[in-house]
């Protein structure tokens, strides 16, 4: 049998060429109340997962920094914080926006699904919009759980973004946001460069056939995570031009306690 040719590649190259409009993006996030509302979801996470183990949080991991938001959001807060990325521009806009919001935090540029980092290190891995894009999530979320300390936690924020590839009815809510965005005269936030290509790519992605969260869950608990989801975590973290946007994909939030 033919081996199949990694991605990893055309998925470099894509985040490439995105890199300075994806960090616009997440300045702008800064700049409105987009930082206060991912902040005020991810501590009230850490707190009860303080209480429940017993213990202080204080080292984080960011995986798929992209810009730096997650990062740069719990460097500010006090938080020994390391951020990866596969992407050496997406690690470039990161730093920059880290440097300009005075803070500290290690970069390092490696594959989210092989990481090369020591076993039981953080107390806490946050990640935003990654495991969709993986080519083999599975594997990531068991060498994010080999990298935890025994009572961390994995927050991941993450959508099913190209389910409509594969469902039509997923087919015609994704158009039927888009019209309603037109009707309702708000930022078009699906149109940006090479948005065709990431199409292309996400039609041999596993999570853009599966059905999420669900799929999640069912690899974090084989990874030896505690896992549960939060669908309407939505409601919460993103702004009334996202809610609009991206109605028919709502964020959920996977939470996953590494017990032993």
């Amino acid at each position: 049998m033919e081996k199949k040719e990694s991605l990893l590649p055309e998925i470099r190259d894509y985040w490439t060429k995105r890199a300075p409009s994806y960090s616009d993006f997440v300045n702008s996030e800064f700049a409105d109340e987009g930082e206060s509302r991912f902040a005020a979801v991810i501590e009230e996470q850490i707190k009860m997962a303080e209480e429940k183990s017993g213990r202080k949080y204080k080292k984080v991991l960011d995986i798929g920094t992209g810009p730096g938001f997650f990062a740069i959001l719990l460097a500010k807060r006090g938080y020994e914080v390391t951020a990866v990325d596969f992407t050496r521009a997406m690690l470039d806009e990161a730093s920059g926006n880290a440097n300009r919001q005075c803070v500290s935090i290690e970069f390092k540029q490696m594959d989210a699904q092989t990481l090369e980092l020591p076993d039981d290190l953080f107390d806490l891995i946050v990640t935003r919009n990654v495991t969709w894009n993986l080519e083999n999530p599975a594997k990531a979320y068991c060498d994010w759980h080999r990298v935890l300390r025994k009572g961390g936690i994995l927050l991941n924020f993450d959508a099913g973004w190209y389910n409509y590839l594969f469902d039509s009815e997923a087919k015609e809510a994704f158009e039927a946001d888009h019209e309603n965005v037109i009707k309702l005269g708000v930022p078009d936030l699906n149109q940006y460069s090479d948005g065709i290509k990431m199409e292309e790519i996400s039609k041999s992605l596993i999570m853009s056939r599966e059905s999420r969260p669900d799929a999640d869950l069912r690899m974090m608990r084989e990874a030896g995570f505690d896992a549960t989801a939060d669908r309407e975590i939505w409601r919460r973290v993103w702004s009334k031009d996202e809610q609009i946007n991206w109605a028919s994909t709502p964020m959920f939030m996977l939470t996953g306690y590494k017990l032993a």
